[in-house]
């Protein structure tokens, strides 16, 4: 499946079809909103409107988990899912850092999900 039609799936997968997305991928280091982040997200729950910031590969650099555009998809998108929930959003607090790792639990399973328990990274 073309990178296009990954945030219309995601979108359908996680019933988040009423939000109006702008994807911006394969952004350099410089032009990322949170430096060092492979994915950012800025949204307005209240009229359901986001911008998702998804890292170039070729910027990934060697880190301890490869680059997978689609699980920082999802992890990107689980924000707007679950954004009426978390009150510190983008503070950095012990709860903000705990939703932050749920949430990236939560994007690996359901990336594994799709595709049928096979391992993947």
């Amino acid at each position: 499946m073309a990178i296009s039609n990954k945030l219309a799936e995601w979108q359908e997968r996680l019933g988040l079809q009423e939000w109006k997305i702008c994807l911006h991928d394969c952004m350099s280091q410089k032009e990322m909103t949170e430096e060092n982040a492979s994915g950012f997200t800025e949204f307005q729950e209240v009229n359901k409107t986001a911008r998702i910031e998804i890292m170039d590969p070729d910027e990934y650099g060697e880190r301890v988990i490869p680059f997978d555009y689609e699980r920082i998809l999802v992890h990107e998108l689980l924000h707007l899912k679950l954004c009426l929930i978390s009150e510190t959003f983008g503070e950095d607090t012990l709860q903000e850092r705990v939703a932050h790792q749920l949430i990236d639990d939560m994007a690996r399973a359901l990336v594994n999900a799709k595709y049928s328990g096979v391992e993947y990274e």
